[in-house]
Formats: structure tokens, C-alpha cells, sequence
């Protein structure tokens, strides 16, 4: 992959992905957070972040803010110093702390509803945020290894070598990108099932192989089969969150029902809670059977279905011609945009904020200050909000009084 390893950012999408103001950005330089280099964009040199640096960046304010704080998933990494004490004004950022599940799965009995594409993207994106990330392809197709760049997995030993021939699951991990790395398929894992079946605890096995190597990584994520297979219900004992990704469309929609029914025996059966979230694919506002889709899907798993949608997208499918990340090929499109919502919803499961909170940051207090800082910082921020959502509040009760009057 040695396009995403390549990629470099213009100011404003590295202030759009770092979720900072971009007038930040030279305060940064100034303190060795960042590093920008030029790169000639047709006859004219621009500015630019090269993906390293992005990742060191978030590598950085991470260490920084364990210094202060810990406990919170995101949370500013600014304090509230005036301008005159040599401190910049900024927007609110937040700091990828360790994601609220370490290990993940993309789920679905049903194929075609765009589960490896969406899983390929969503482990590129979060390696860009300077995670330690483990994408394990559990697919014969092998549809996760070819979008991850990897044409030679027929050549490589898979998780099948793993379960079945006891192969160190470290000597199957191969590195396919700065942050990434990948245990790929080919078409012999079609063929797990029955010695699978024949092993004791074949259920754990696969549990206690990631075990081995999970300190390792920040987050693990698994791209599963389409089947109710022995090989995904290890992988359903093992995780912690499932991914369910389902295209807008009414047979996926319909067969909602078995995968849930899979997921809740998977429960009973192992005495386990498993976080689910469903993930609405291949969204077409133009097509009223994706809007019904999308609805029901709302109405009926309302504590479950993620807020983020992604849309159809031309952008998605170069991405995965081009065997890279949206980044690459459209970093301001819909798709980007969708992708970079749906990582942050699945990590931190929660919907990260939209609005930016005016602080201010100044990087050479001590970090006892810093911790005081950073506690005024919370309260100011929260009390901000909350003026914030009694305006809004007050602005759609004046908007509805309006509607009375003119009816």
C-alpha cells in the first residue's frame, strides 16, 4: 500500500481530520507537533502534511494528554490562557484515547452489502488517527487482503495455518501500511469448517490466538464471512463489538432478522453481552426505497443503528480499484466525509461533536498548570454548550410560535 503511505494533506483537510482550527497550525511548527513539507501541485508548491506526520501528530497530543488526564474517550487537549500570555485561540479538538472496543468484527450472513470495502476503509482511517491496528480477514475471497493491497495472499499463510496447523498467529501477521497490519485469506480458508469442527474448544481457539498478540495493537478488526459459520461464531465469542453492515435495500433488510437471531443465541449460549451497531450502507436519498430502508432500519433497532450513513458513492468504488482509502482519491467528498463519521461513531461509540468550542492553548505551562488548565477548559466548554443548546431551544420555540401565528 504504498499509495497510503504516500498520501499527503493540505492544511485545511489535516485541520478537517486533526478536528483543530487551521490557524493553529503554525503554533504547532513553532513547537515540533507538526512538520510540513512542499510538494508541487501542478506548477505551484503548496504546503503540505505527509500522512507521518499526521499519525506522529496524534501520537503526540496523545502522550500529552495522558500527562493531564485520563478517563475521557475524546476531550480538549487545550487550556483557557489568554492571547497575551502567548497562547493561540482554537477550536475544540479531541485526542483518539484507546477505542471503547479494542476487538471489532464486520458482520453479516448476507453478501453484497459492501461489509470488506466498508471494513478496508474503516482500519485505513483509523491507522491515519495513529492507531496500532490488526485487520484479520476471515473471507475465503479474500476481499479485505486485495483492498488492503495485498495480490499475493494466496502465497501467505492465513488463520486457517492458525486454528488448524497451530502456526504462531505472530508469524501470520504481515505489515501492509504505516500503523496497519493484516493476517489476509485466499481460498483454502473455505475449507476450515470441518477440521475447525473436529477441534476442541473450537470456539476459543481463535479467542485465545488473538489474546496472544492483542497488546500489540490498539484496535483488532475482523472482516467476516458471508455465512452462519463456525469460523464467525468464534470470532462473535472473541469480540467485543459487532459491526453489522446493511445495504439499504429490502433483502438485506429482510435478512436483518437472522443476523440478529445469530447474535443473541451467540449470547445466550456464551453468557455474553455483545455491542451491536448497524451500519447503513449504499444510501441513495434519490431512491424512496432507500429512504423506507433506512427508516425502518431506525424504527426497529433504534438503540443500535449508527447515526452515520454511508452514502453510494463513485469515490468509494476508485478507492477500492485504486486499492487505498477514500483519502486518496476524493479527501473532500461525500465519502471522506461519511467514512470519517462512521470511524469515529465505531470507536468511541458515541457522535463526537460537530460544533467547535472557542479555547485557548499554551504548550510551556508545567504540566501541573496544565492539568488545572485543562479542568477550567471542560467547565468553560461545558458551560458554552449549554448556552448554546438554551438558544437553539429558544430559537425553534420562536420558530414554532411563529408557524401558530401565521396558520
Amino acid at each position: 500500500m504504498a499509495s497510503f503511505g504516500e498520501l499527503c494533506f493540505s492544511p485545511a483537510e489535516f485541520a478537517n481530520l486533526a478536528r483543530i482550527d487551521r490557524s493553529m497550525l503554525p503554533l504547532l511548527e513553532a513547537n515540533g507537533l507538526l512538520k510540513t513539507t512542499k510538494k508541487k501541485v501542478g506548477n505551484v508548491e503548496r504546503k503540505m502534511i505527509p500522512m507521518a506526520e499526521l499519525q506522529n501528530y496524534f501520537h503526540a497530543i496523545r502522550e500529552w494528554h495522558e500527562i493531564g488526564r485520563h478517563g475521557d474517550h475524546c476531550a480538549p487537549i487545550v487550556s483557557p490562557e489568554s492571547v497575551a500570555s502567548g497562547s493561540v485561540a482554537t477550536a475544540t479538538a479531541y485526542v483518539p484515547m484507546a477505542p471503547a472496543h479494542k476487538i471489532q468484527m464486520f458482520y453479516n450472513v448476507k453478501g453484497g452489502t459492501g461489509k470488506s470495502t466498508l471494513t478496508a476503509q474503516y482500519v485505513m482511517r483509523a491507522a491515519m488517527m495513529g492507531l496500532r491496528v490488526l485487520a484479520i480477514d476471515l473471507d475465503g475471497q479474500g476481499h479485505l487482503t486485495v483492498n488492503l493491497d495485498v495480490l499475493d495472499g494466496h502465497e501467505r499463510p492465513t488463520i486457517y495455518d492458525v486454528l488448524i496447523n497451530d502456526l504462531p498467529i505472530a508469524d501470520a501477521i504481515m505489515n501492509v501500511a504505516p500503523n496497519l497490519d493484516l493476517i489476509p485469506a485466499n481460498l483454502g480458508l473455505c475449507n476450515i469448517e470441518i477440521p475447525l469442527n473436529n477441534k476442541t474448544r473450537r470456539e476459543y481457539r481463535l479467542s485465545e490466538a488473538i489474546a496472544k498478540i492483542a497488546k500489540n495493537y490498539d484496535v483488532i478488526v475482523a472482516d467476516t464471512n458471508p455465512a452462519a459459520s463456525i469460523l464467525n461464531g468464534s470470532m462473535l465469542v472473541a469480540s467485543g463489538l459487532v459491526n453489522v453492515v446493511c445495504a439499504t435495500n429490502p433483502l438485506s433488510f429482510h435478512g436483518m432478522s437472522l443476523v440478529m437471531a445469530t447474535i443473541e443465541e451467540m449470547e445466550r449460549e456464551f453468557a455474553r453481552t455483545l455491542e451491536v451497531r448497524i451500519i447503513p450502507n449504499m444510501y441513495d436519498n434519490r431512491e424512496v426505497i432507500s429512504q423506507e430502508v433506512l427508516g425502518e432500519l431506525r424504527a426497529q433497532f433504534e438503540g443500535s443503528c449508527t447515526k452515520a450513513v454511508i452514502n453510494r458513492s463513485a469515490d468509494i468504488n476508485e478507492a477500492t480499484k485504486r486499492r487505498s482509502t477514500v483519502w486518496d482519491v476524493n479527501p473532500r467528498g461525500v465519502a471522506a466525509n461519511d467514512i470519517n463519521h462512521l470511524t469515529e461513531e465505531l470507536l468511541y461509540l458515541q457522535e463526537l461533536p460537530l460544533q467547535t468550542v472557542a479555547l485557548a492553548t499554551d504548550l510551556d505551562t508545567s504540566s501541573t498548570a496544565s492539568v488545572s488548565n485543562i479542568a477550567q477548559a471542560a467547565e468553560h466548554a461545558a458551560s458554552v454548550n449549554l448556552l448554546a443548546q438554551q438558544a437553539l431551544t429558544g430559537s425553534e420555540e420562536n420558530a414554532s410560535h411563529t408557524t401558530e401565528l401565521h396558520s
